[in-house]
């Protein structure tokens, strides 16, 4: 073979080798920004759920004061009429105890689906992480096979480059002369 195919193959080896690190670096690259963007999807997401459960506190507080405020209005209008004393304020009452329950119960219903929901969105950042890193080391892993499957195809090649290189360079003995 002659000097020129064998440097025009080596420098075509040099390039694919060159490609493949290049490309791997790239990926893990892209898997650190990947990363990024999921530790900030992360922080949105908990400054939501913050949020929600600060809006879920100041429904609740509502809820209360109004049904504090109608168990007020009932027992002032009971006592003005001078029905203080029977049982149709005590019903009254109750009323407005179970309508300010059941008002509770539905915003700590929300509030618990909200979490449940602010716990997957966390659970999918952690697992966009864990796949960036596994893209990563694919396009490593791919890399190398491309690589080692230019140094199978190239073999000749390179053992022509060795032959020429031993010829050519005293001591390098890599059997014997270039022929």
């Amino acid at each position: 073979m002659d000097p020129l195919t064998v440097g025009l193959q080596a420098a075509g080896l040099g390039m694919q080798i060159f490609g493949a690190f290049g490309a791997s670096s790239k990926a893990h690259e892209a898997a650190g920004i990947n990363i990024g963007i999921a530790g900030d999807e992360q922080q949105i997401n908990e400054q939501k759920r913050m949020q929600m459960e600060m809006s879920a506190r100041r429904q609740q507080m509502e809820v209360m004061r109004n049904a504090q405020r109608a168990r007020a209005q009932g027992t002032a209008a009971a006592v003005n009429q001078g029905a203080n004393l029977g049982s149709g304020l005590q019903g009254g009452l109750a009323q407005i105890n179970d309508q300010g329950n059941f008002n509770l119960q539905g915003i700590n219903n929300n509030l618990a689906i909200g979490e449940n929901i602010f716990g997957i969105n966390n659970d999918i950042s952690n697992k966009k992480m864990q796949l960036a890193n596994v893209q990563a080391d694919q396009a490593t892993d791919t890399a190398l096979m491309s690589l080692g499957g230019s140094m199978v195809s190239n073999a000749g090649t390179i053992g022509s480059i060795a032959k020429f290189a031993g010829g050519k360079v005293p001591g390098m003995g890599f059997g014997g002369p270039y022929v």
